[in-house]
């Protein structure tokens, strides 16, 4: 025991830090639970009371939810937690948390079974340990976070594998098969991992019992094949709604291009084509397609978003003003990347393979930057980042005193103001600039009207925010045996995000003012803009409360009608 924490006592170090990190304040910060946090906690909830899920279907694979057919791994990985700590925020979220912990363990066994120096490694994890990006995605409950841990599980008991110790590759398939099971985009992504171990260890393949490859393909297969297949049976609804491939150019757009090009008066005759001519050269769907993947392919390679905005469609996926990457980083991926270039390895030209397929998954989506869909990025990234901190680290060791002295203090300092101005952003603006974005108030409304609810003909809750109703099962821990007698989703013309119109007295919809006050003894709660202040008659209505959004705007408006 003495040996080994003489030995580790760095990575233990590492370890606690990434622990703190993503526990700390875990349930309060981010500011509530978005609703796809809130689906996976009452289904776990669902499975933990009666083994079905919220329409009662019996231990399934895959989770129907808002029309959408989330993977089943993580809502399972739940239902330990809330039996442990009840249906709250914390319990949603520990799996991934812990997950994220035991990731930045296996980055240093990954990185040093790789490279074989172990302050490469260390640094490597210490790195992954104060990611802002790998920091917003295991503080949540985030399927995207579980699955990089089980990709990389996977890749590490793969190159484990020897003739002796053959089970590593059967734990290798494993893992992969439950990324699979993880998260949409691992659909994607595991097979491209997958193949770049083929194409640079093939001689460890080569090396490996064939009986034993074989028996593992058939077992890949046997695990992909019915999560391939729910693609193309009900379940790609979501791929449908989110791909980029769904979304051509209306044909105004087109239209337009098309007048564009034949007013243009040109003098060449080489150009003087037909409409026709021209579109099938310039303005073809395919090559405007391409355009659009590339620019979202290239965009997560941007310092936009690794330095100064990070995914800037949407601040539930990290705080204003900050990349996903310190600014500190810069220098560390430039020395990073000479060594690795350098070192010109198989092992090297896998960490390149691997951070060049990782935003593939996000390129192909209708979104322009998505960093949850690219998170597999973030472990590249922290192995370059930590090769160049290693490599900086050399440097400064053969320079003279002072200049090792002097340099390292710098950049320790530099990097510490960096993490500092960091936790300042996530702890103290964060919550407050985003808690719209992470559905804030639904807690407190839910637990106000409840106790209550049985005193009104009908409670009108409003949409705008969308999925009011799984808030409702969540906070109320309505009991699932009877709600799984009532679901009743509506769903939309895309198969994807649909609704629930009503339950019990409530119904669940916009509101509309002008009629909706003649209904009496009624309880409604909506936004500002659907309840506006000036139209409310008190001799007709009154306000019973206003929940705020952090930043003070007004989130929703409870009044009853008299």
């Amino acid at each position: 025991m003495k040996k080994f924490l003489r030995n580790y006592w760095l990575l233990i170090l590492i370890i606690f830090l990434a622990a703190f990190l993503r526990l700390y304040r875990l349930g309060s910060n981010p500011p509530s639970l978005h609703w796809d946090e809130t689906a996976i906690g009452y289904n776990a909830y669902s499975v933990l009371k009666t083994g079905r899920d919220e329409y009662g279907n019996l231990l399934p694979l895959i989770f129907k939810s808002f029309g959408d057919y989330k993977p089943g791994f993580y809502i399972y990985l739940t239902v330990p937690s809330i039996a442990l700590f009840g249906l709250n925020e914390f319990a949603v979220r520990l799996p991934s948390a812990l997950i994220g912990v035991l990731t930045v363990w296996l980055t240093f066994q990954f990185t040093f079974l790789l490279f074989k120096k172990k302050p490469l490694s260390l640094l490597s994890s210490l790195a992954l340990a104060i990611s802002p990006w790998h920091l917003q995605f295991s503080r949540g409950a985030w399927e995207a976070d579980v699955a990089l841990f089980l990709v990389l599980a996977g890749v590490f008991s793969f190159l484990k594998a020897e003739k002796g110790k053959i089970i590593w590759l059967y734990w290798s398939v494993i893992s992969f098969g439950l990324a699979l099971f993880a998260y949409q985009s691992s659909k994607m992504f595991v097979p491209l991992i997958i193949l770049g171990l083929i194409i640079f260890f093939t001689k460890k393949i080569k090396s490996l019992p064939q009986k034993h490859l074989l028996i593992n393909f058939l077992l890949i297969l046997i695990i992909a094949l019915p999560i391939y297949f729910s693609i193309f049976s009900g379940g790609g609804g979501r791929l449908k709604v989110m791909s980029i491939f769904s979304y051509p150019r209306n044909q105004d757009e087109i239209k337009q291009i098309l007048e564009e090009d034949n007013s243009n008066q040109l003098s060449f005759s080489l150009f003087r084509a037909k409409r026709e001519t021209s579109f099938f050269l310039f303005h073809t769907e395919p090559l405007a397609l391409t355009r659009s993947i590339l620019e979202r392919y290239f965009n997560h390679f941007s310092g936009r978003f690794l330095f100064f905005e990070g995914d800037w469609s949407t601040l539930r996926h990290g705080p204003p003003y900050m990349g996903v990457l310190y600014f500190l980083d810069f220098l560390f991926l430039l020395t990073g990347t000479y060594y690795l270039v350098r070192q010109n390895s198989n092992q090297s030209k896998f960490i390149w393979f691997w951070l060049l397929v990782s935003p593939l998954p996000a390129a192909l989506s209708r979104d322009s930057i998505q960093a949850t869909r690219s998170l597999n990025m973030v472990l590249p990234l922290m192995i370059i980042i930590g090769c160049g901190m290693y490599q900086i680290y050399l440097w400064l060791r053969n320079q003279k005193k002072i200049i090792f002295i002097v340099g390292s203090l710098w950049l320790m300092v530099g990097y510490l103001w960096c993490f500092v101005y960091y936790l300042d952003q996530y702890y103290i603006h964060y919550p407050i600039q985003s808690s719209q974005y992470w559905q804030y108030g639904y807690k407190n409304i839910v637990n106000e009207i409840y106790p209550s609810k049985n005193n009104y003909s009908k409670i009108i809750f409003t949409q705008k925010y969308g999925q009011p109703y799984i808030y409702w099962l969540f906070y109320s821990r309505y009991e699932p045996r009877v709600y799984q007698a009532k679901a009743k989703l509506i769903e939309n013309q895309w198969g994807d995000v649909g609704y629930v119109e009503s339950l019990d007295n409530i119904e669940f919809r916009e509101l509309y003012w002008p009629s909706d006050r003649s209904l009496t003894k009624s309880l409604f709660i909506g936004t500002e803009e659907e309840i506006p202040l000036k139209d409310i008659d008190p001799n007709q209505a009154r306000i019973l409360d206003e929940i705020k959004f952090l930043n003070g705007k007004v989130a929703f408006r409870v009044v009853e009608t008299l």
